[in-house]
């Protein structure tokens, strides 16, 4: 196959790379925090719940600590998403995107979107059972698009399955 560097390819690659380094950034950061939530608390609820009356800071300290855990998680998802998409975008830019290996990237950016898209219930139920969070609570709402854009990664991943097994298929009568 010839290889194709477009602009389309160019921008998607730096996109996803500055994505990524960012998302690890993001995760160091968070990770960061959280040990120093753990190891000085006093000072980090000191610095992060603005004291109020009628404010339970233990409980904005509880809830900002298992906020950090689903950013975490929310890191990891997004780290094997874009891993996946470099991996396309690279077989895309060589020419060759309908590949058995894109089906299968294609279907871990699903599960990775759908690890995303979960992670909104954790932290809806956080919003609700930790209004001491006061700022710091995640506003959390369902994204539709999200849930569809699952739907559609999944069908995609077959789409580019049918691809991939008919490119071996015409390659073996030729």
């Amino acid at each position: 196959m010839v290889k194709r560097n477009d602009a389309l390819m160019r921008g998607s690659k730096a996109v996803v790379r500055i994505t990524l380094i960012v998302n690890r950034v993001f995760f160091v950061g968070v990770v960061c925090l959280l040990i120093f939530s753990l190891g000085f608390p006093g000072t980090f609820a000191a610095a992060m719940v603005e004291p109020s009356p009628g404010r339970d800071i233990a409980a904005a300290v509880v809830g900002m600590r298992l906020l950090m855990l689903i950013g975490m998680a929310e890191a990891v998802g997004t780290e094997i998403l874009l891993r996946a998409l470099t991996a396309i975008i690279a077989s895309a830019d060589a020419g060759d995107p309908f590949v058995g290996a894109n089906a299968e990237r294609l279907r871990t950016i699903g599960w990775a979107l759908l690890g995303l898209q979960c992670l909104e219930f954790p932290a809806a139920l956080l919003a609700k059972f930790f209004p001491s969070m006061g700022s710091a609570r995640p506003d959390v709402s369902i994204s539709w698009g999200g849930w569809i854009a699952v739907l559609m990664v999944f069908v995609l991943s077959r789409v580019f399955a049918a691809g991939a097994a008919m490119k071996a298929d015409l390659e073996g009568t030729v």
